[in-house]
């Protein structure tokens, strides 16, 4: 990335840490390769970006190809690629990596390739197209190899565990609704620096309203002032609500059992459950723990259910259902929150995590619940997203830590 002066900035610059790691825990190895190839052409102003995954046991080659001047990105898996035995390491990674794309197809500038260790038996790299040379002792490309390595171990580890648990298929695939991670990021830093500006005058009408008032004795008036004030509570609440979203407080977390800290949530919408009618069940071991802030994950557990009441009918139904995921020496919860309501429409799917959005006919999306939701989970290291179900209804599906993450390492 270019600096003022014209010369390469020497550290990666934190919003591409904070646009990659908004992908943790990661469920798609395709999605992180796609995510990592345009910060790596982005971030090291180069033609086109390489990466890929090869899996030795399959002979399979999953890469991702960036172009810097067409700005577009592909994706695809080959199979049946022959592994190299003789040469270094990078020769081989290259012999590897040119039966799935041709270096010649991709840029005529040089590349450069940079390893990026992996436990597995997997072999994974990056080939930087690029008139400028950078060595991998270049603060710039350090960091974008470590950072490259936290992803993909991630969905490298998680990899075995999770088709276990979830239906890969393509049906099922095009039925999940994810997150538009850049355009929730985007729409979080406008909502912090908008939500300021916006208070300072929401406040002074709040203040020349209540010094009104004080010597205001005519009833009309008195209404008047007070609709007033009321109005521009209610525009301090949501500016309140936006700069939250934008700039949440840090998680304080710690280890909580699941069971009963969803029992308390459940206890404080007792009053929210009776009035629907609607039937709730739990089904959640008692030995599962959650690694979270308590008041962040309860926020996120009450818009979730919340979310439910609003479209069911009388007598409809949630089950909250709690899966661990085990993999190697990290645990994970898949939390499910399912219902058996109408379901999503297309725009619904489409704008579903949107602050603001409102589909009030459906009482789904309303202001920044279920934003809030993404940004909570995300800010835990876990993910959200949404699955219509093949019935009836809608399942939302968390992935969160079961453990420290810093003690799970030193295992």
């Amino acid at each position: 990335m270019l600096s003022e002066t014209g010369a390469l900035s020497l550290d990666l610059p934190d919003a591409y840490y904070r646009r990659l790691f908004a992908l943790i825990p990661a469920r798609s190895l395709e999605s992180i390769l796609n995510a990592l190839s345009e910060v790596w052409c982005e971030a090291a102003v180069a033609d086109a970006s390489y990466i890929a995954v090869f899996d030795r046991r399959s002979q399979q080659l999953t890469g991702s190809i960036h172009r810097a001047s067409p700005n577009e990105t592909e994706c695809f898996v080959a199979n049946a690629i022959q592994s190299a035995h003789a040469g270094s390491e990078r020769e081989q990674a290259e012999s590897i990596f040119t039966q799935g794309r041709s270096f010649s197809r991709i840029s005529d500038s040089p590349y450069e390739f940079y390893s990026i260790p992996s436990n597995q038996t997997e072999v994974v790299g990056v080939c930087l197209f690029s008139a400028t040379r950078l060595t991998e002792k270049q603060p710039l490309i350090s960091q974008l190899v470590e950072l490259s390595q936290r992803l993909l171990a991630q969905v490298l580890d998680l990899k075995p565990a999770l088709s276990n648990t979830v239906a890969e298929d393509t049906a099922a695939a095009e039925r999940r609704v994810l997150p538009r991670v850049d355009k929730l990021e985007a729409m979080a830093e406008f909502a912090a620096g908008a939500g300021h500006e916006i208070n300072n005058p929401v406040a002074t009408i709040v203040g020349r309203v209540q010094m009104l008032l004080k010597g205001e004795t005519d009833p009309e008036r008195r209404r008047a002032l007070t609709t007033i004030g009321g109005q521009a509570y209610r525009v301090r609440d949501m500016i309140s609500d936006a700069m939250l979203f934008g700039r949440p407080p840090v998680p304080r977390p710690s280890l909580h059992n699941l069971k009963q800290t969803t029992e308390e949530v459940l206890a404080s919408l007792d009053e929210a459950i009776t009035h629907s009618e609607s039937q709730l069940t739990v089904e959640i071991p008692e030995s599962h723990s959650i690694w979270a802030d308590e008041t962040q994950w309860k926020v996120v557990l009450s818009n979730l259910i919340l979310n439910s009441l609003n479209v069911l009918e009388t007598g409809g139904q949630i089950r909250i259902v709690s899966e661990e995921l085990t993999a190697g020496e990290k645990r994970s919860l898949h939390l499910r929150v399912i219902d058996n309501g109408p379901g999503l429409t297309d725009q619904e799917r489409e704008h579903l995590f949107d602050p603001f959005f409102s589909a009030r006919q459906a009482g789904r999306g309303l202001g920044f619940g279920l934003s809030k939701c993404w940004r909570i989970v995300s800010l835990h290291g876990g993910s959200i997203e949404a699955e219509t179900n093949i019935d009836q209804g809608v399942t939302f599906h968390l992935i969160w830590p079961a453990e420290n993450p810093a003690e799970s390492e030193n295992k």
